[in-house]
């Protein structure tokens, strides 16, 4: 069973490092040449297969680098193999489940959503941070502030594409002769926003992993092992 495990182990390493080399490798440092190109030539610089790697890059090598994450953690074969659904759900969802067609529903909707669920995560954060201590207290404090600039960065983004910008709606933005100016304003603010965010999550974990963690023993828990 160890010698199963460090082999799933040293398999979730090569993984994890190819998924981040991917995402890293060409869904940053290759943007420099994409986006100039798509500058250029427009879509067609990414319509081909080079092209739909690159897009690719970021969404798929998220979850290569889960996989391989969850590979190095060692989960239970259900989080595995639901990790492994979660990825077919969303390649056919991006494949399929594609529309042309402004639905202003679905960003009223999602935008109700994603405030009761940062209203949530707040009230969550609130009730367990006096159950908390030491670092994982200041780690709990720094994931909570990410969570305000994420949400802040969504109501951003909804004036980006809906009233304000209307992005969505570029007969709006003619006939209110909406700056570019404005639009380069508010999406350099999401950029910040999100590039903060993620800051504080990861700083917030960073923390939480330093403090010490007391192991319960478990029997016979089954795990994800490289033979499975």
């Amino acid at each position: 069973m160890k010698t199963n495990a460090s082999r799933s182990e040293r398999i979730g390493w090569v993984v994890f490092a190819l998924g981040g080399l991917y995402m890293f490798g060409l869904g940053w440092l290759y943007s420099w040449r994409m986006v100039p190109a798509a500058n250029q030539i427009g879509s067609d610089a990414y319509s081909s297969l080079p092209g739909i790697i690159w897009a690719l890059s970021v969404p798929l090598g998220a979850f290569i680098v889960a996989i391989g994450a969850a590979l190095i953690a060692q989960v239970e074969r259900r989080v595995f193999w639901m990790l492994i659904l979660l990825v077919l759900f969303f390649t056919a969802w991006r494949i399929f489940g594609t529309t042309t067609r402004m639905v202003p529903a679905l960003f009223g909707i999602g935008g109700g959503l994603i405030t009761l669920f940062f209203i949530g995560s707040t009230w969550q954060w609130a009730k367990t941070r006096p159950m908390l201590s030491g670092v994982t207290k200041t780690g709990s404090d720094l994931r909570m502030v990410g969570f305000i600039f994420f949400v802040v960065a969504a109501w951003d983004l909804c004036g980006i594409f809906g009233i304000a910008n209307f992005v969505l709606r570029p007969e709006l933005a003619d006939r209110f002769a909406v700056p570019i100016g404005s639009t380069i304003n508010s999406a350099s603010s999401v950029n910040i926003l999100l590039a903060l965010g993620w800051g504080f999550t990861y700083f917030g974990q960073l923390l939480s992993r330093q403090a010490p963690v007391n192991v319960p023993e478990v029997d016979n828990v089954p795990q994800i092992a490289a033979a499975d």
